[in-house]
């Protein structure tokens, strides 16, 4: 049994893991003030139901209903410039969800191995690659036959979000061997795509 301490000092190494993780994402910017505690107490309470996920299904109904949680509660940032309003807040879409939970979800899986090194081994193969925008470029260059009108992140719906990923498992596939994983693929991507040359 383990003592109350172990399981508050698990509990917030969870929960730094999960703040570090929003902060990686660099979308904290995007939504209104005040609301990266709220999107961090829900990504915890879900992260606390990943011991149960065995099967892909599993993981992409915890996924999509995460998504679905986020544009129904979460605001983005009014934008003003010059002091003028250019954007006007209004709720958060699914590609900012997929993209802020798919990176959060890699440095504390991926990267941490949280909830624990076992739970990591059976999550890890149903995970996607954090789409960003250099990442949709590049896709709609590497298959140009494909219809991808989204010119970012935000314009990503769950429709092409799915699409996406299987672009990228296609990807995998034919540029890796199938030797990697979509975390593996971000990292490599966020890597080729962005580093300075």
């Amino acid at each position: 049994m383990k003592s109350a301490n172990i399981v508050i000092a698990s509990e917030i190494k969870q929960k730094s893991v999960i703040d570090m993780g929003l902060t990686f994402t660099a979308m904290i910017r995007l939504f209104e003030k005040g609301t990266k505690p709220i999107i961090g107490k829900k990504l915890y309470e879900e992260f606390q139901k990943l011991k149960e996920i065995r099967t892909e299904e599993e993981f992409k109904r915890l996924h999509g209903n995460f998504c679905i949680w986020f544009t129904k509660n979460i605001k983005t940032a009014q934008k003003e410039r010059d002091n003028r309003i250019i954007k006007e807040s209004g709720y958060a879409l699914y590609g900012h969800a997929a993209k802020l939970l798919d990176v959060v979800l890699k440095v504390y899986v991926y990267y941490s191995s949280l909830p624990d090194s076992e739970t990591a081994v059976v999550i890890l193969p149903f995970m996607n690659t954090a789409i960003d925008n250099p990442i949709l470029n590049h896709l709609k260059i590497k298959f140009p036959d494909e219809i991808i009108q989204a010119k970012s992140v935000e314009q990503i719906d769950q429709k092409l979000y799915d699409k996406l990923q299987c672009l990228i498992k296609t990807e995998i596939n034919n540029e890796f061997n199938n030797d990697i994983i979509p975390t593996q693929y971000d990292d490599i991507m966020w890597y080729r795509l962005n580093r300075d040359t």
